[in-house]
């Protein structure tokens, strides 16, 4: 076979190469439109790629060292072409998909952009004092996007804080927290707004009703455990250094204890007055057990709580039991201040 030959096999299969490319991009237009493929002669499958294209290197990188002759400078440039083609077969793929993905990733080009709602008008006419205008291009917005959150949020918002409406206020409120779209946390987030709204208006058991729902909604939940808290704070609040005898103060702590069994604020207190003015470490410890035991608690009260009965077990000269204390704090919050100021407070025990 002749240098000229080669040379034709060369240019052919580029040729061929050519059309095949030209012919998948044809056929990628014709699946969007039609729906159906088009793969007669283009295969997409990666091994059979692979497979052909080795197959032409091969042919190529052959065909270039067949051209060349030593002594013949113009088969050295007749190489070229060939060897070129051959590196494009795999180089070129590459460095498109690369090249693609950088303009794609900076202008956003062949993404496809789910379209969302946009209140940045809505909010500026809002603040520049037009509050109604503000609430129509919310819902024009929530008539393409309907049940968006951020948008029913502030329009609600904006009809309690600037139209005094509160009628209306509540109802937007209350038409969120029936859509079955939005996750608990965001339903706790609505009804703990419009009870905030109805304590402004000093509608206490309107906002208990509230709270009191939320908890029969979410039983055994974090959300439960919050708003028993703010349900407690309604019927009954102990000043740590209230002078009343204390065996009335324990007695009262049991009472709202039996209504509000979560109450972490007044078994706190009764602890302590067990410990420091009852006479009942024993029952102290207890409740502080009662109050480890109960699910959803966060890490600034644990803390608290553990160095409080360190303190306890250094009055009761017990250094041991106030080390527990505080390796108990290191061990469950190391990656927190709270581990720090443990490990401080161990070094200056050393001596105990």
């Amino acid at each position: 076979m002749s240098k000229y030959h080669f040379i034709l096999i060369a240019v052919s299969l580029a040729y061929l190469i050519y059309r095949a490319k030209n012919y998948e991009k044809e056929s990628f237009w014709k699946d969007d439109y039609q729906k159906k493929p088009k793969n007669k002669f283009w295969i997409h499958d990666s091994v059979a790629e692979i497979l052909w294209k080795t197959i032409a290197s091969i042919i190529l990188i052959y065909g270039a060292f067949k051209l060349y002759t030593p002594n013949n400078p113009i088969t050295a440039l007749l190489t070229i072409p060939p060897l070129v083609i051959a590196g494009l077969l795999w180089v070129g793929p590459v460095f498109e998909h690369l090249t693609e993905k950088f303009i794609r990733s900076l202008y956003g080009f062949g993404e496809k952009q789910e379209p969302e709602p946009k209140y940045d008008q809505a909010e500026s006419k809002w603040k520049s004092g037009r509050p109604k205008e503000a609430i129509k291009l919310i819902e024009e917005q929530l008539g393409e996007f309907p049940e968006d959150f951020e948008g029913q949020m502030l329009k609600a918002q904006i009809q309690m804080e600037s139209l005094k409406d509160f009628e209306s206020a509540e109802a937007t409120l209350l038409e969120i927290s029936s859509q079955k779209k939005h996750n608990a946390g965001k339903i706790a987030m609505v009804l703990n707004q419009l009870a905030d709204w109805y304590l402004k208006k000093g509608e206490e058991e309107s906002a208990k009703k509230i709270l009191i729902g939320l908890c029969a909604r979410y039983p055994n939940t974090q959300i439960e455990f919050n708003c028993s808290q703010r349900l407690a704070r309604f019927d009954f609040s102990l000043d740590s250094n209230d002078k009343r005898d204390a065996s009335e103060l324990v007695s009262l702590c049991l009472k709202q204890l039996d209504l509000h069994p979560l109450d972490i604020n007044t078994r706190e207190q009764l602890a302590k007055l067990y410990f420091n003015r009852y006479g009942k470490p024993d029952l102290a410890w207890e409740e502080m057990n009662k109050l480890f035991s109960r699910p959803y608690q966060q890490p600034k009260d644990i803390n608290r709580w553990l160095n409080l009965m360190a303190d306890w077990h250094i009055k009761k000269n017990n250094p041991d039991g106030a080390r527990a204390c505080l390796q108990q704090i290191i061990s469950r919050y190391p990656d927190m201040p709270y581990c720090e100021e443990a490990q401080n407070r161990l070094t200056r025990m050393k001596d105990l």
